[in-house]
């Protein structure tokens, strides 16, 4: 077949190789499609393109075929659903698919795994590049058979012909590499995308397919990139900064580079570490001991003093918020029209991502290439910082990826690679550098603390008469690049810009006619970034308890008040609040010492969740335990409805963590909960009894999941403290003794 001209930045046979196609294989490209180039401007925003997708999906020689997920697997299973995705466009079994995660030189840029945005975002492309692949092949079925196209059937892993006889993909795949472009593609308009048509009877959407990686990781054989090997390695280490802000001023290396086994010391203040490289790990320890590094450590910075720039109320007095996301109506008329009113502030901390695996980075710097293997939410990133801390052009390096033992918006910087980048530079050999949990704790960024004002009333109807919520917290999204981009440009965004994840899900689902909203993100030397939800669940923790404060003075049922506030448009949200109150048997009395609460969400707009929670009270023990939760979650269509049930349980056992464990303390600049001996998480004995129900509303794509039942958890748990005491407890994490020093709400 005639082919388009040959491609810029990437040759086809490089793209076939860099591919894994070392003989043969099928895909289809437009001219441009797939092989843009390798240098991506990161950090790595862009949404896909519907052609990006067609370098996604490859056919193979005996019919198998290859989808190089475009999503970082991290726990959240978003490759998963997507390969069910592939299936259902080219009629195969999940035995058919092979699933990888493709090198930083086989795709062209991806937008970075965050947001719950992987199934939403990528649902359509991805369906769109393997709808594309089953009509070349199609096209060349036509070819070989010399029928008409419209008279080749699908078939399961093949098509039909008339007579009833099979072609499988096996058949059509030529022993030459063949990549189909120009004219010879297939038509975007002559190619139906099955998953999209919910007319069809699905044949791969919609199953309980089990996760391809399972096996692998029971049986231990999961290759995470700290079991990456490479002939000729060596190990290191980096000490890092022992508070936010200090800056390496030099070292005392001299003992550690005597040591047996030490291969080499470098002091690198521009990168602001001291990495030290040896034949074995185990030299590590006793090298990073015997090294004096000198630090220039800024102004003691300490909880209270974090907590006092953050506090809202210091802001209220001079009405000084930087920026206002919504406003309408009069408020001195709404609050006229009040019969009952409530004033809170509700506070949340700071946190910690405190994923299973800490990071870990393999690199291998080299004349003629440089190659990194690691886990990160966004490879392309990781490529660009590798290069830079190197000083090589990006299209030098190849990073590899792997799965992560969790992210949670965590990952999207490998610092650990950038080290053993820097370390095999300076050594001319493989370096592995793997970090500890203490590392993760200090050098990571965190969930920054917020301060919440509410006041509000409500008519003698029972409905919300005016909103006034004022609130205080750091920039994440701005903060996050801190580091990455000169802080002149982070200064100027945190001006001009509405940080959207500080300010996610600060707006209610509720119908307020008379309301403000406004919030101020300041700064300081905390670095501060992306955490599961970023601002949803600390913003939905103080509305929802707000709402229940407004039911409570109104002397009206929770869930009525929530119903009887919805706009018309809420007809998703009262769905989900109906359905989990049905599965909780909502209204029935509770035995002494328990409590029911109900809260609810719509995660960035998409994905509405409503989740009720029950607590008991040990008086005994002193302590709050939340006994049962039950979920119910709107999350459009459902590729995989054992996977979305697996994620909500995972955000309810973080929601549950969150609201009566986890917080972080800094003192002199440092973190002071350095491994889970104090930075408490929930354990299995304290996990709930937990259901999950599944709404799928009939014309409804796949939307958010991964992180969308999170928010409301917290609560309706500090609602359930409230229905079993009669006290309101407003700070997070919660516990009993801060619930019995607490006023009577």
């Amino acid at each position: 077949m005639p082919t388009a001209a040959e491609p810029t930045g990437m040759s086809r046979r490089r793209f076939l190789v860099n591919s894994g196609w070392l003989a043969a294989g099928v895909t289809v490209l437009t001219s441009c499609s797939a092989v843009r180039g390798v240098l991506p401007a990161l950090p790595t925003f862009d949404s896909p393109e519907a052609d990006d997708a067609l370098a996604w999906v490859q056919a193979l020689p005996g019919g198998r075929i290859r989808f190089l997920c475009p999503r970082m697997e991290m726990g959240q299973g978003a490759p998963l659903g997507l390969s069910q995705v592939v299936a259902e466009e080219l009629n195969v079994e999940q035995a058919e698919i092979e699933c990888v995660p493709p090198d930083t030189d086989q795709t062209p840029p991806f937008k970075m795994t965050v947001g719950s945005e992987s199934i939403a975002d990528f649902f359509t492309p991805v369906s769109y590049g393997a709808a594309r692949l089953r009509e070349a092949l199609r096209t060349l079925a036509a070819a070989q058979t010399g029928l008409p196209e419209a008279q080749i059937r699908d078939g399961r892993g093949g098509f039909v012909l008339p007579d009833g006889a099979t072609l499988q993909y096996g058949a059509l795949v030529p022993s030459e590499p063949l990549i189909i472009t120009g004219a010879d593609a297939p038509k975007p308009d002559r190619t139906p995308q099955y998953a999209l048509d919910r007319s069809r009877k699905y044949q791969a959407i919609g199953r309980g397919w089990r996760h391809h990686d399972l096996d692998a990781i029971v049986n231990g054989k999961m290759v995470y990139s700290r079991d990456v090997s490479l002939p000729g390695m060596l190990f290191g280490q980096a000490i890092r900064a022992p508070a936010f802000g200090a800056r390496l001023r030099g070292a005392d290396t001299r003992t550690a580079e005597t040591m047996a086994g030490v291969t080499a010391v470098i002091v690198d203040r521009e990168n602001n570490f001291v990495g030290v490289v040896a034949d074995n790990p185990f030299t590590l320890p006793a090298a990073v001991q015997a090294i004096e590094p000198q630090w220039d450590i800024p102004e003691n910075l300490d909880q209270d003093r974090i907590e006092a720039t953050l506090d809202v109320q210091k802001h209220r007095p001079r009405d000084d918020f930087e920026h206002t996301l919504t406003a309408a109506g009069d408020l001195a008329a709404g609050r006229a029209r009040a019969v009952h009113r409530i004033a809170s502030r509700y506070d949340t901390s700071f946190a910690a991502h405190a994923q299973m695996e800490p990071r870990a980075g393999v690199a291998s710097v080299r004349p003629e290439k440089v190659e990194v293997w690691c886990g990160s939410q966004d490879p392309f990133f990781v490529q660009r910082r590798v290069a830079r801390a190197i000083g090589r052009d990006a299209a030098d390096v190849v990073v590899h990826s792997h799965r992560m033992g969790g992210g949670f918006g965590g990952r999207i910087q490998c610092q650990a690679s950038e080290e053993a980048a820097i370390l095999s530079a300076a050594t001319g050999r493989p370096v592995r550098v793997q970090w500890d949990r203490e590392a993760e704790f200090q050098n990571n960024y965190l969930q920054p603390v917020f301060s919440h004002f509410i006041a509000a009333g409500v008519t003698a109807e029972g409905k919300i008469s005016d909103w006034q919520h004022d609130f205080a917290s750091m920039p994440i999204m701005t903060g996050m690049m801190t580091g990455v981009v000169p802080r002149p440009v982070t200064w100027m965004a945190d001006q001009v810009m509405t940080d959207e994840g500080t300010a996610r899900g600060a707006l209610s689902p509720y119908r307020l006619p008379d309301h403000r909203v406004r919030f101020s993100d300041i700064r300081t030397a905390v670095p501060i970034g992306a955490w599961r939800g970023l601002g949803a669940a600390p913003n939905n923790f103080a509305i929802e308890s707000a709402i229940d404060e407004l039911a409570s003075a109104a002397g009206i049922d929770p869930l009525e008040f929530r119903l009887r506030n919805l706009p018309p448009s809420g007809d998703r949200v009262a769905g989900v609040l109906r359905r989990a109150a049905e599965i909780a048997d909502w209204g029935q009395p509770s035995p002494p010492d328990t409590g029911r609460g109900i809260a609810c969400a719509v995660y960035k707009g998409q994905s509405p969740v409503a989740i009720v929670a029950e607590v008991q009270v040990d008086h005994q023990a002193r302590e709050l335990r939340t006994a049962k939760i039950w979920c119910a979650h709107d999350c459009g269509l459902v590729l995989n409805p054992d996977q979305v049930e697996n994620q909500a349980m995972g955000n309810i056992a973080w929601g549950c963590s969150t609201a009566l464990k986890e917080r972080v303390t800094v003192a002199a600049g440092a973190v002071q909960e350095t491994n889970f001996h104090s930075y408490d998480v929930l354990r299995h004995r304290d996990a709930p009894e937990m259901t999950v129900a599944l709404v799928e509303p009939p014309d409804t794509p796949p939307v958010a999941v991964g992180e969308s039942a999170f928010g409301p958890v917290a609560p309706a748990i500090a609602n359930a403290v409230f229905a079993a005491t009669g006290r309101r407890i407003r700070r997070l994490p919660m516990s009993y003794d801060a619930v019995f020093s607490a006023h009577r709400g």
